[in-house]
């Protein structure tokens, strides 16, 4: 956790910027956190969310209209089919893995869920060495609850029981405890990557975002 203190020291925002970001829907409400202090309360914040979130606004504000970027940042998830060609024009899902992807999901045609975790399991090359057939095994594992996901406000885990991966899929805010005989392989917000797919390939593939399925991601949010 941060402090509003030293969250406007250390990024160098005003109040003011930052309370208009959480009117603007560009922060999450629950993300602000009230907790007790010495001087009677204090407002807290997840410090590499915020930290993250405020770097990605300050980055995209003088590009995007302030709706595109409440979009781009939200959980949203993009209304739209993705084919096999449209997997190769991701650059960020590993090409060698594509056929194993399309065995573990056992089909053609994938909804964006599938696709942003397609590219969380790629990432895992970079921080071990997983083989082919258990990037199958891994998507085998999760695909049946992956219908139920409305939003990309969840955290993916990868760990491994003697060189063997396992994955599991929990909401931002909420607490995890797991056996401790697990290795933690790899965390990933799907919403980092989310993000980054929708700026960097919002114009190759027309992104576009119901209105049922934003209801949908702030009653998620609000639950939380």
């Amino acid at each position: 956790m941060i402090s509003k203190k030293d969250l406007l020291v250390m990024t160098g925002i005003s109040y003011g910027q930052l309370y208009r970001w959480k009117r603007e829907k560009l922060i999450p409400e629950d993300w602000f956190i009230k907790q007790p202090s010495f001087t009677g309360q204090e407002t807290f914040f997840p410090r590499d969310k915020m930290l993250s979130r405020i770097k990605a606004i300050q980055e995209l504000k003088d590009k995007y209209s302030l709706e595109e970027l409440s979009k781009i940042l939200s959980p949203e998830v993009a209304e739209r089919s993705f084919s096999i060609d449209d997997l190769s024009k991701i650059s960020e899902i590993y090409s060698g893995w594509v056929t194993a992807f399309t065995e573990g999901f056992e089909k053609n045609n994938f909804n964006y869920i599938e696709v942003v975790i397609m590219v969380a399991i790629s990432e895992l090359r970079i921080d071990c060495e997983i083989p082919v057939k258990q990037a199958c095994d891994l998507v085998r594992g999760i695909r049946g609850f992956l219908d139920k996901i409305k939003s990309t406000g969840y955290i993916l885990v990868i760990f491994d029981i003697e060189r063997a991966y396992y994955a599991s899929l929990y909401q931002e805010q909420a607490t995890i405890f797991m056996d401790n005989r697990f290795r933690i392989v790899k965390e990933i917000r799907l919403n980092d990557i989310s993000s980054k797919l929708k700026i960097k390939y919002r114009n190759k593939f027309n992104f576009e975002f119901s209105d049922e399925v934003i209801d949908q991601s702030s009653k998620e949010y609000s639950r939380e």
